[in-house]
Protein backbone atom coordinates (compact mmCIF):
# COMPACT_ATOMS: atom_id res chain seq x y z
CA UNK A 1 0.00 0.00 0.00
CA UNK A 2 1.50 3.27 -1.07
CA UNK A 3 1.28 6.35 1.13
CA UNK A 4 0.43 9.54 -0.71
CA UNK A 5 3.05 12.23 -0.35
CA UNK A 6 1.41 14.81 -2.60
CA UNK A 7 -1.65 15.38 -0.44
CA UNK A 8 -1.99 18.20 1.99
CA UNK A 9 -2.14 17.08 5.61
CA UNK A 10 -5.64 17.15 7.03
CA UNK A 11 -5.06 19.01 10.26
CA UNK A 12 -8.11 19.64 12.36
CA UNK A 13 -8.72 22.51 14.68
CA UNK A 14 -11.41 22.02 17.25
CA UNK A 15 -13.09 25.33 16.59
CA UNK A 16 -16.36 24.06 17.98
CA UNK A 17 -14.84 24.50 21.44
CA UNK A 18 -13.91 28.11 20.87
CA UNK A 19 -17.23 29.77 21.64
CA UNK A 20 -16.83 31.89 24.76
CA UNK A 21 -19.10 31.00 27.67
CA UNK A 22 -20.09 33.93 29.82
CA UNK A 23 -20.81 32.86 33.41
CA UNK A 24 -20.85 36.08 35.36
CA UNK A 25 -17.16 36.25 36.29
CA UNK A 26 -15.42 39.62 36.09
CA UNK A 27 -13.94 40.79 32.80
CA UNK A 28 -10.33 40.40 33.90
CA UNK A 29 -10.83 36.66 34.32
CA UNK A 30 -12.05 36.42 30.73
CA UNK A 31 -8.64 37.56 29.51
CA UNK A 32 -6.77 34.66 31.14
CA UNK A 33 -5.52 32.08 28.63
CA UNK A 34 -5.80 28.40 29.43
CA UNK A 35 -2.23 27.07 29.15
CA UNK A 36 -3.55 23.64 28.12
CA UNK A 37 -5.45 24.80 25.04
CA UNK A 38 -5.15 27.27 22.20
CA UNK A 39 -7.94 29.82 22.41
CA UNK A 40 -9.41 31.52 19.37
CA UNK A 41 -8.03 34.86 20.55
CA UNK A 42 -4.51 33.39 20.72
CA UNK A 43 -4.65 31.33 17.56
CA UNK A 44 -5.21 33.55 14.52
CA UNK A 45 -1.90 35.40 14.53
CA UNK A 46 -0.44 34.85 11.06
CA UNK A 47 -0.77 33.17 7.68
CA UNK A 48 0.44 29.81 9.00
CA UNK A 49 -2.36 29.75 11.56
CA UNK A 50 -4.95 30.42 8.89
CA UNK A 51 -3.59 27.66 6.66
CA UNK A 52 -3.93 25.19 9.55
CA UNK A 53 -7.48 26.45 10.11
CA UNK A 54 -8.33 25.87 6.44
CA UNK A 55 -7.29 22.23 6.71
CA UNK A 56 -9.37 21.89 9.88
CA UNK A 57 -12.34 23.39 8.02
CA UNK A 58 -12.14 20.71 5.33
CA UNK A 59 -11.87 17.83 7.78
CA UNK A 60 -15.59 17.45 8.66
CA UNK A 61 -16.38 17.08 4.95
CA UNK A 62 -13.95 14.17 4.51
CA UNK A 63 -14.63 12.59 7.89
CA UNK A 64 -16.49 9.34 8.37
CA UNK A 65 -19.83 10.99 9.19
CA UNK A 66 -19.98 12.68 5.81
CA UNK A 67 -18.03 11.79 2.67
CA UNK A 68 -15.78 9.31 4.46
CA UNK A 69 -18.67 6.91 4.82
CA UNK A 70 -22.19 7.92 5.75
CA UNK A 71 -23.14 9.91 2.64
CA UNK A 72 -22.64 6.71 0.65
CA UNK A 73 -24.51 4.42 3.03
CA UNK A 74 -27.45 6.79 2.87
CA UNK A 75 -28.46 9.23 0.12
CA UNK A 76 -26.05 8.29 -2.67
CA UNK A 77 -27.13 4.64 -2.69
CA UNK A 78 -30.76 5.73 -3.15
CA UNK A 79 -30.11 5.72 -6.89
CA UNK A 80 -32.04 3.28 -9.10
CA UNK A 81 -28.67 1.87 -10.15
CA UNK A 82 -28.35 0.03 -6.83
CA UNK A 83 -30.56 -2.82 -5.66
CA UNK A 84 -29.46 -2.71 -2.02
CA UNK A 85 -29.49 -5.84 0.11
CA UNK A 86 -31.39 -4.82 3.26
CA UNK A 87 -29.41 -4.85 6.50
CA UNK A 88 -31.55 -3.71 9.43
CA UNK A 89 -31.51 0.07 10.01
CA UNK A 90 -28.19 0.49 8.19
CA UNK A 91 -29.86 0.48 4.79
CA UNK A 92 -33.28 2.03 5.36
CA UNK A 93 -32.14 5.42 4.07
CA UNK A 94 -30.69 3.91 0.90
CA UNK A 95 -33.85 1.85 0.29
CA UNK A 96 -36.24 4.80 0.79
CA UNK A 97 -37.75 3.24 3.90
CA UNK A 98 -36.13 5.45 6.52
CA UNK A 99 -38.00 7.38 9.18
CA UNK A 100 -36.76 10.13 11.50
CA UNK A 101 -35.23 9.05 14.76
CA UNK A 102 -35.06 5.36 13.83
CA UNK A 103 -32.92 4.84 10.74
CA UNK A 104 -29.22 4.57 11.31
CA UNK A 105 -27.15 7.45 9.88
CA UNK A 106 -30.21 9.71 10.09
CA UNK A 107 -28.51 12.26 12.33
CA UNK A 108 -24.86 12.20 11.33
CA UNK A 109 -24.35 14.19 8.12
CA UNK A 110 -26.29 17.34 9.02
CA UNK A 111 -24.06 18.51 11.93
CA UNK A 112 -20.86 17.65 10.03
CA UNK A 113 -21.73 20.18 7.36
CA UNK A 114 -22.53 22.88 9.89
CA UNK A 115 -19.24 22.18 11.64
CA UNK A 116 -17.43 22.94 8.38
CA UNK A 117 -19.56 26.08 7.94
CA UNK A 118 -18.74 27.26 11.47
CA UNK A 119 -15.04 26.89 10.77
CA UNK A 120 -15.32 28.70 7.43
CA UNK A 121 -17.21 31.55 9.08
CA UNK A 122 -14.57 31.79 11.79
CA UNK A 123 -11.78 32.08 9.22
CA UNK A 124 -13.65 34.78 7.28
CA UNK A 125 -14.36 36.76 10.45
CA UNK A 126 -10.92 36.49 12.03
CA UNK A 127 -8.94 37.65 8.99
CA UNK A 128 -7.78 41.27 9.11
CA UNK A 129 -5.07 43.42 7.58
CA UNK A 130 -2.63 42.64 10.39
CA UNK A 131 -2.84 38.86 10.75
CA UNK A 132 -3.50 38.21 7.06
CA UNK A 133 -2.41 41.13 4.86
CA UNK A 134 -3.83 41.62 1.39
CA UNK A 135 -2.14 39.51 -1.26
CA UNK A 136 -2.09 36.06 -2.80
CA UNK A 137 -2.00 34.22 0.53
CA UNK A 138 -5.07 36.07 1.79
CA UNK A 139 -6.94 35.32 -1.42
CA UNK A 140 -6.01 31.65 -1.31
CA UNK A 141 -7.14 31.27 2.30
CA UNK A 142 -10.36 33.24 2.14
CA UNK A 143 -11.19 31.81 -1.28
CA UNK A 144 -11.06 28.31 0.20
CA UNK A 145 -13.28 29.39 3.09
CA UNK A 146 -15.89 30.81 0.71
CA UNK A 147 -15.70 27.66 -1.42
CA UNK A 148 -16.07 25.19 1.44
CA UNK A 149 -18.92 27.18 3.00
CA UNK A 150 -20.64 27.08 -0.39
CA UNK A 151 -19.86 23.37 -0.74
CA UNK A 152 -21.39 22.53 2.64
CA UNK A 153 -24.46 24.68 2.01
CA UNK A 154 -24.89 23.11 -1.44
CA UNK A 155 -25.30 19.64 0.06
CA UNK A 156 -27.49 20.93 2.86
CA UNK A 157 -29.84 22.48 0.29
CA UNK A 158 -29.71 19.51 -2.10
CA UNK A 159 -30.32 16.86 0.57
CA UNK A 160 -32.54 18.67 3.08
CA UNK A 161 -34.01 21.63 1.19
CA UNK A 162 -35.07 24.24 3.74
CA UNK A 163 -32.22 24.58 6.22
CA UNK A 164 -30.71 27.30 8.43
CA UNK A 165 -28.42 29.55 6.43
CA UNK A 166 -25.56 30.37 8.81
CA UNK A 167 -23.23 33.05 7.46
CA UNK A 168 -21.86 34.28 10.80
CA UNK A 169 -20.64 32.63 13.98
CA UNK A 170 -23.17 32.80 16.84
CA UNK A 171 -23.14 35.93 18.97
CA UNK A 172 -22.76 35.00 22.67
CA UNK A 173 -24.71 38.13 23.60
CA UNK A 174 -27.65 37.21 21.38
CA UNK A 175 -29.19 33.86 22.22
CA UNK A 176 -31.42 34.02 19.14
CA UNK A 177 -28.37 33.40 16.96
CA UNK A 178 -28.10 29.93 18.49
CA UNK A 179 -31.61 29.03 17.27
CA UNK A 180 -31.70 30.04 13.60
CA UNK A 181 -34.75 29.82 11.38
CA UNK A 182 -34.82 27.81 8.17
CA UNK A 183 -34.24 29.42 4.79
CA UNK A 184 -35.75 28.14 1.57
CA UNK A 185 -33.75 25.87 -0.69
CA UNK A 186 -33.62 28.66 -3.27
CA UNK A 187 -32.27 31.13 -0.70
CA UNK A 188 -29.53 28.71 0.30
CA UNK A 189 -28.59 28.03 -3.32
CA UNK A 190 -28.46 31.77 -4.00
CA UNK A 191 -26.09 32.17 -1.05
CA UNK A 192 -23.98 29.36 -2.53
CA UNK A 193 -23.77 31.31 -5.79
CA UNK A 194 -22.66 34.45 -3.93
CA UNK A 195 -19.94 32.56 -2.04
CA UNK A 196 -18.71 30.83 -5.18
CA UNK A 197 -18.53 34.17 -6.97
CA UNK A 198 -16.17 35.35 -4.24
CA UNK A 199 -14.22 32.08 -4.36
CA UNK A 200 -13.83 32.19 -8.14
CA UNK A 201 -12.38 35.70 -7.92
CA UNK A 202 -9.85 34.75 -5.22
CA UNK A 203 -8.72 31.19 -5.90
CA UNK A 204 -5.91 30.34 -8.34
CA UNK A 205 -6.66 28.31 -11.49
CA UNK A 206 -4.12 25.68 -10.38
CA UNK A 207 -2.02 24.86 -7.32
CA UNK A 208 1.55 23.69 -6.91
CA UNK A 209 2.23 19.98 -6.43
CA UNK A 210 2.26 20.32 -2.64
CA UNK A 211 -1.32 21.65 -2.64
CA UNK A 212 -2.95 19.58 -5.35
CA UNK A 213 -6.59 18.92 -4.63
CA UNK A 214 -7.47 22.24 -3.07
CA UNK A 215 -10.41 24.05 -4.70
CA UNK A 216 -9.53 26.28 -7.64
CA UNK A 217 -11.27 29.05 -9.54
CA UNK A 218 -12.41 26.32 -11.95
CA UNK A 219 -13.87 24.32 -9.05
CA UNK A 220 -15.83 27.37 -7.95
CA UNK A 221 -17.13 28.13 -11.45
CA UNK A 222 -18.16 24.51 -12.01
CA UNK A 223 -20.05 24.28 -8.72
CA UNK A 224 -21.64 27.69 -9.37
CA UNK A 225 -22.75 26.42 -12.78
CA UNK A 226 -24.19 23.30 -11.18
CA UNK A 227 -26.09 25.45 -8.68
CA UNK A 228 -27.49 27.60 -11.48
CA UNK A 229 -28.46 24.43 -13.34
CA UNK A 230 -30.39 23.17 -10.31
CA UNK A 231 -32.13 26.56 -10.10
CA UNK A 232 -32.90 26.34 -13.84
CA UNK A 233 -30.89 29.50 -14.49
CA UNK A 234 -29.77 27.98 -17.77
CA UNK A 235 -28.08 31.00 -19.35
CA UNK A 236 -26.02 31.63 -16.21
CA UNK A 237 -25.19 27.93 -15.89
CA UNK A 238 -24.00 27.77 -19.51
CA UNK A 239 -21.78 30.83 -18.97
CA UNK A 240 -20.18 29.28 -15.87
CA UNK A 241 -19.51 25.93 -17.52
CA UNK A 242 -18.20 27.62 -20.67
CA UNK A 243 -15.74 29.58 -18.52
CA UNK A 244 -14.42 26.28 -17.16
CA UNK A 245 -14.03 24.95 -20.70
CA UNK A 246 -12.38 28.15 -21.94
CA UNK A 247 -9.89 28.16 -19.05
CA UNK A 248 -7.85 25.51 -20.88
CA UNK A 249 -6.96 23.85 -17.57
CA UNK A 250 -9.02 20.69 -18.08
CA UNK A 251 -9.37 17.92 -20.62
CA UNK A 252 -10.59 14.33 -20.87
CA UNK A 253 -8.23 11.46 -20.20
CA UNK A 254 -7.86 9.04 -23.12
CA UNK A 255 -10.13 5.98 -23.17
CA UNK A 256 -7.35 3.70 -21.96
CA UNK A 257 -7.03 5.81 -18.80
CA UNK A 258 -10.73 6.32 -18.05
CA UNK A 259 -10.62 3.97 -15.04
CA UNK A 260 -7.81 6.03 -13.51
CA UNK A 261 -10.52 8.46 -12.46
CA UNK A 262 -11.50 5.99 -9.71
CA UNK A 263 -8.23 4.56 -8.45
CA UNK A 264 -5.19 5.82 -6.57
CA UNK A 265 -3.23 6.17 -9.80
CA UNK A 266 -3.19 9.54 -11.53
CA UNK A 267 -5.18 11.42 -8.91
CA UNK A 268 -5.82 15.14 -9.37
CA UNK A 269 -5.36 14.62 -13.08
CA UNK A 270 -6.31 16.90 -15.97
CA UNK A 271 -9.92 15.66 -15.86
CA UNK A 272 -10.38 16.47 -12.18
CA UNK A 273 -12.16 19.75 -11.48
CA UNK A 274 -12.57 19.02 -7.78
CA UNK A 275 -11.87 15.91 -5.74
CA UNK A 276 -11.75 15.20 -2.04
CA UNK A 277 -8.36 14.10 -0.78
CA UNK A 278 -7.99 10.90 1.23
CA UNK A 279 -4.92 9.21 2.66
CA UNK A 280 -4.39 5.55 3.63
CA UNK A 281 -4.23 4.94 7.35
CA UNK A 282 -4.37 2.15 9.88
CA UNK A 283 -5.69 4.16 12.81
CA UNK A 284 -9.46 4.32 12.90
CA UNK A 285 -11.54 6.13 15.49
CA UNK A 286 -15.23 6.18 14.62
CA UNK A 287 -16.41 9.74 14.09
CA UNK A 288 -13.07 11.20 15.12
CA UNK A 289 -12.13 14.80 14.47
CA UNK A 290 -8.44 13.92 14.85
CA UNK A 291 -6.10 13.99 11.83
CA UNK A 292 -5.46 10.67 10.10
CA UNK A 293 -8.12 8.80 12.07
CA UNK A 294 -11.52 10.01 10.94
CA UNK A 295 -10.58 11.48 7.55
CA UNK A 296 -10.41 8.41 5.40
CA UNK A 297 -12.04 6.79 2.42
CA UNK A 298 -13.32 3.66 4.08
CA UNK A 299 -16.52 3.81 2.04
CA UNK A 300 -15.38 0.95 -0.19
CA UNK A 301 -17.54 -1.36 1.93
CA UNK A 302 -20.58 0.43 0.51
CA UNK A 303 -19.57 -0.29 -3.09
CA UNK A 304 -17.97 -3.71 -2.68
CA UNK A 305 -19.88 -6.91 -3.55
CA UNK A 306 -22.16 -8.66 -1.03
CA UNK A 307 -19.61 -11.16 0.28
CA UNK A 308 -17.06 -8.39 0.90
CA UNK A 309 -19.28 -5.61 2.24
CA UNK A 310 -19.98 -5.49 5.96
CA UNK A 311 -23.43 -4.11 5.13
CA UNK A 312 -24.32 -6.98 2.74
CA UNK A 313 -23.76 -4.81 -0.34
CA UNK A 314 -25.90 -4.36 -3.43
CA UNK A 315 -26.31 -5.36 -7.07
CA UNK A 316 -26.37 -3.16 -10.16
CA UNK A 317 -29.77 -3.21 -11.84
CA UNK A 318 -29.82 -4.61 -15.40
CA UNK A 319 -31.39 -1.52 -17.00
CA UNK A 320 -28.15 0.33 -16.23
CA UNK A 321 -26.10 -2.28 -18.09
CA UNK A 322 -28.57 -2.16 -20.98
CA UNK A 323 -27.81 1.53 -21.63
CA UNK A 324 -24.14 0.66 -22.15
CA UNK A 325 -25.03 -2.26 -24.41
CA UNK A 326 -27.45 -0.21 -26.50
CA UNK A 327 -24.68 2.32 -27.17
CA UNK A 328 -21.89 -0.20 -27.76
CA UNK A 329 -19.95 1.32 -24.86
CA UNK A 330 -17.42 -1.17 -23.48
CA UNK A 331 -14.85 1.37 -22.21
CA UNK A 332 -17.06 2.85 -19.53
CA UNK A 333 -19.10 -0.32 -19.00
CA UNK A 334 -16.02 -2.30 -18.01
CA UNK A 335 -14.88 0.42 -15.62
CA UNK A 336 -18.32 0.76 -14.02
CA UNK A 337 -19.81 -2.73 -13.72
CA UNK A 338 -18.09 -5.94 -12.64
CA UNK A 339 -19.76 -8.84 -14.45
CA UNK A 340 -19.06 -11.75 -16.77
CA UNK A 341 -17.71 -10.50 -20.10
CA UNK A 342 -14.64 -11.68 -22.05
CA UNK A 343 -11.53 -10.76 -20.12
CA UNK A 344 -13.41 -9.61 -17.00
CA UNK A 345 -11.39 -9.62 -13.79
CA UNK A 346 -12.11 -9.35 -10.10
CA UNK A 347 -10.03 -8.40 -7.07
CA UNK A 348 -6.30 -8.57 -7.60
CA UNK A 349 -6.76 -9.17 -11.32
CA UNK A 350 -8.13 -12.68 -10.82
CA UNK A 351 -10.61 -14.01 -13.43
CA UNK A 352 -14.08 -12.66 -12.66
CA UNK A 353 -15.88 -16.00 -12.55
CA UNK A 354 -13.30 -17.34 -10.11
CA UNK A 355 -13.05 -14.34 -7.83
CA UNK A 356 -16.74 -13.43 -7.79
CA UNK A 357 -18.03 -17.00 -7.48
CA UNK A 358 -19.54 -16.47 -3.99
CA UNK A 359 -21.18 -13.22 -5.08
CA UNK A 360 -22.60 -14.81 -8.22
CA UNK A 361 -24.06 -17.55 -6.05
CA UNK A 362 -25.58 -14.91 -3.74
CA UNK A 363 -27.13 -13.17 -6.75
CA UNK A 364 -28.64 -16.44 -7.95
CA UNK A 365 -30.14 -17.08 -4.52
CA UNK A 366 -31.55 -13.53 -4.44
CA UNK A 367 -32.97 -13.93 -7.95
CA UNK A 368 -31.16 -10.93 -9.44
CA UNK A 369 -28.56 -10.47 -12.17
CA UNK A 370 -24.93 -10.95 -11.14
CA UNK A 371 -23.90 -7.33 -11.77
CA UNK A 372 -21.67 -5.57 -9.28
CA UNK A 373 -20.18 -2.13 -8.77
CA UNK A 374 -16.60 -1.59 -9.95
CA UNK A 375 -16.04 2.13 -9.32
CA UNK A 376 -14.71 2.76 -5.82
CA UNK A 377 -14.98 -0.94 -4.92
CA UNK A 378 -11.15 -1.08 -4.79
CA UNK A 379 -10.79 -4.07 -7.07
CA UNK A 380 -7.40 -2.62 -8.01
CA UNK A 381 -6.13 -2.79 -4.41
CA UNK A 382 -5.28 -6.48 -4.33
CA UNK A 383 -6.91 -9.82 -3.69
CA UNK A 384 -9.78 -10.16 -1.26
CA UNK A 385 -7.37 -11.55 1.30
CA UNK A 386 -5.14 -8.50 0.87
CA UNK A 387 -7.94 -5.95 1.13
CA UNK A 388 -7.74 -3.67 4.16
CA UNK A 389 -10.41 -4.22 6.78
CA UNK A 390 -12.96 -1.76 8.04
CA UNK A 391 -11.24 1.47 9.01
CA UNK A 392 -8.09 0.68 7.03
CA UNK A 393 -8.18 2.07 3.55
CA UNK A 394 -6.31 2.51 0.33
CA UNK A 395 -7.04 6.22 0.42
CA UNK A 396 -8.48 6.70 -3.06
CA UNK A 397 -9.70 10.24 -3.73
CA UNK A 398 -13.36 10.83 -4.51
CA UNK A 399 -13.78 12.77 -7.74
CA UNK A 400 -16.71 15.10 -7.08
CA UNK A 401 -16.63 17.14 -10.29
CA UNK A 402 -15.00 15.77 -13.42
CA UNK A 403 -14.55 17.61 -16.69
CA UNK A 404 -16.86 15.16 -18.46
CA UNK A 405 -19.58 16.07 -15.95
CA UNK A 406 -19.02 19.76 -16.75
CA UNK A 407 -19.38 19.05 -20.49
CA UNK A 408 -22.63 17.16 -19.94
CA UNK A 409 -24.05 19.84 -17.64
CA UNK A 410 -23.09 22.46 -20.23
CA UNK A 411 -24.88 20.36 -22.85
CA UNK A 412 -27.95 20.27 -20.64
CA UNK A 413 -27.91 24.04 -20.19
CA UNK A 414 -27.41 24.67 -23.92
CA UNK A 415 -30.24 22.29 -24.77
CA UNK A 416 -32.55 24.06 -22.32
CA UNK A 417 -31.52 27.36 -23.94
CA UNK A 418 -32.60 25.97 -27.33
CA UNK A 419 -29.18 25.32 -28.87
CA UNK A 420 -29.45 21.61 -29.69
CA UNK A 421 -26.47 21.70 -32.06
CA UNK A 422 -24.15 22.98 -29.32
CA UNK A 423 -25.51 20.40 -26.89
CA UNK A 424 -24.97 17.52 -29.34
CA UNK A 425 -21.39 18.65 -29.99
CA UNK A 426 -20.64 18.63 -26.27
CA UNK A 427 -22.20 15.20 -25.75
CA UNK A 428 -20.18 13.87 -28.66
CA UNK A 429 -16.93 15.02 -27.02
CA UNK A 430 -17.74 12.70 -24.14
CA UNK A 431 -18.83 9.89 -26.44
CA UNK A 432 -15.69 10.16 -28.56
CA UNK A 433 -13.53 9.60 -25.50
CA UNK A 434 -15.57 6.45 -24.85
CA UNK A 435 -14.97 5.40 -28.46
CA UNK A 436 -18.62 5.11 -29.39
CA UNK A 437 -20.59 6.59 -32.29
CA UNK A 438 -21.51 10.27 -32.32
CA UNK A 439 -25.10 11.34 -31.88
CA UNK A 440 -26.60 12.46 -35.19
CA UNK A 441 -27.50 16.08 -35.84
CA UNK A 442 -31.04 17.35 -36.07
CA UNK A 443 -32.34 15.87 -32.81
CA UNK A 444 -35.23 17.58 -31.05
CA UNK A 445 -34.87 19.19 -27.63
CA UNK A 446 -36.55 16.18 -25.97
CA UNK A 447 -34.33 13.74 -27.88
CA UNK A 448 -31.22 15.63 -26.79
CA UNK A 449 -32.43 15.63 -23.20
CA UNK A 450 -33.04 11.86 -23.36
CA UNK A 451 -29.53 11.43 -24.76
CA UNK A 452 -28.08 13.45 -21.86
CA UNK A 453 -29.95 11.27 -19.35
CA UNK A 454 -28.43 8.13 -20.88
CA UNK A 455 -24.99 9.68 -21.30
CA UNK A 456 -24.91 10.56 -17.61
CA UNK A 457 -25.72 6.92 -16.81
CA UNK A 458 -22.75 5.72 -18.86
CA UNK A 459 -20.33 8.39 -17.73
CA UNK A 460 -21.26 8.90 -14.08
CA UNK A 461 -22.97 5.81 -12.64
CA UNK A 462 -21.54 5.07 -9.21
CA UNK A 463 -20.23 8.59 -8.59
CA UNK A 464 -23.12 9.98 -6.56
CA UNK A 465 -25.02 12.08 -9.12
CA UNK A 466 -27.90 9.90 -10.29
CA UNK A 467 -30.40 10.28 -7.45
CA UNK A 468 -30.18 14.07 -7.35
CA UNK A 469 -30.41 14.11 -11.16
CA UNK A 470 -33.65 12.11 -11.09
CA UNK A 471 -35.14 14.39 -8.44
CA UNK A 472 -34.30 17.65 -10.22
CA UNK A 473 -35.50 16.29 -13.56
CA UNK A 474 -38.80 15.21 -12.02
CA UNK A 475 -38.13 11.61 -13.08
CA UNK A 476 -37.63 9.97 -9.68
CA UNK A 477 -41.23 8.80 -9.39
CA UNK A 478 -41.26 7.42 -12.94
CA UNK A 479 -38.07 5.45 -12.37
CA UNK A 480 -38.33 4.53 -8.69
CA UNK A 481 -41.96 5.06 -7.73
CA UNK A 482 -44.49 2.45 -6.69
CA UNK A 483 -45.13 0.01 -9.52
CA UNK A 484 -41.95 0.76 -11.49
CA UNK A 485 -40.55 -2.33 -13.19
CA UNK A 486 -37.65 -0.63 -14.97
CA UNK A 487 -35.06 -2.98 -13.49
CA UNK A 488 -35.48 -6.02 -15.71
CA UNK A 489 -39.11 -6.47 -14.74
CA UNK A 490 -38.43 -5.67 -11.09
CA UNK A 491 -38.55 -2.56 -8.98
CA UNK A 492 -35.06 -1.01 -8.61
CA UNK A 493 -35.15 -1.66 -4.83
CA UNK A 494 -36.91 -5.04 -5.05
CA UNK A 495 -34.63 -6.75 -2.54
CA UNK A 496 -35.79 -4.40 0.22
CA UNK A 497 -39.44 -5.33 -0.20
CA UNK A 498 -42.70 -3.79 -1.37
CA UNK A 499 -42.29 -0.56 0.62
CA UNK A 500 -38.92 0.36 -0.92
CA UNK A 501 -40.09 2.88 -3.49
CA UNK A 502 -39.91 6.64 -4.11
CA UNK A 503 -42.80 8.60 -2.59
CA UNK A 504 -43.46 11.98 -4.26
CA UNK A 505 -43.73 14.85 -1.82
CA UNK A 506 -41.42 13.10 0.63
CA UNK A 507 -38.36 11.47 -0.87
CA UNK A 508 -37.14 14.48 -2.83
CA UNK A 509 -35.48 15.43 0.47
CA UNK A 510 -34.08 13.71 3.54
CA UNK A 511 -35.66 14.24 6.94
CA UNK A 512 -34.32 16.88 9.32
CA UNK A 513 -32.56 14.92 12.11
CA UNK A 514 -34.65 14.60 15.28
CA UNK A 515 -31.83 15.81 17.59
CA UNK A 516 -31.72 19.05 15.58
CA UNK A 517 -35.49 19.48 15.85
CA UNK A 518 -35.31 18.88 19.60
CA UNK A 519 -32.45 21.36 20.01
CA UNK A 520 -33.92 24.15 17.89
CA UNK A 521 -37.64 25.01 18.21
CA UNK A 522 -37.42 27.12 15.02
CA UNK A 523 -36.89 24.06 12.79
CA UNK A 524 -39.73 22.26 11.03
CA UNK A 525 -39.61 18.71 9.69
CA UNK A 526 -39.62 18.19 5.92
CA UNK A 527 -42.93 17.16 4.29
CA UNK A 528 -43.98 13.53 4.43
CA UNK A 529 -42.02 12.63 7.55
Amino acid sequence: MKTKTSKFLIVTMLLSTLLITFNGCDESQLEISNPNTVSQLDFFQNEADFRVAVNGMIHPITAVFFWGRVVHTGPLLRSDAFNVVPFANNTTMSTLQGVPGVSRWSSDMFPQLYQAIFRANTILEEANDENLPAGNARNEILGQAYFMRAFANWYLAAFWGNVPLILETPDPDNQETFFPNQSSQTEVFNSVIADLTMAASMLPPTWSSNDLGRPTSGSALALRGKTNLYLQNYAEAAADFQAVVDSGVYDLLPAAQYEENFTTSNENNIESVFELQFAPQDNFVWGSDIPLTGSQSNFYIDYSPPTVSLDRGHYINPHILQVFEDNGDTVRRNATIAFDYPGATGYGGLPFLEDFAPDIEAANVAGVDALFTRKYAFLFAGTRQELPGFGQTTGVNWRLIRYSDVLLMLAEAENANGDQAAAISLINQVRQRAQIADLPGGLSQQEVFDAIVNERIMELTGEGHRYLDLVRWGLADDVMGQGSTIAGGRHPKSLAGESAFFTPGRDELLWIPVPQLNANPNLNQNPGY
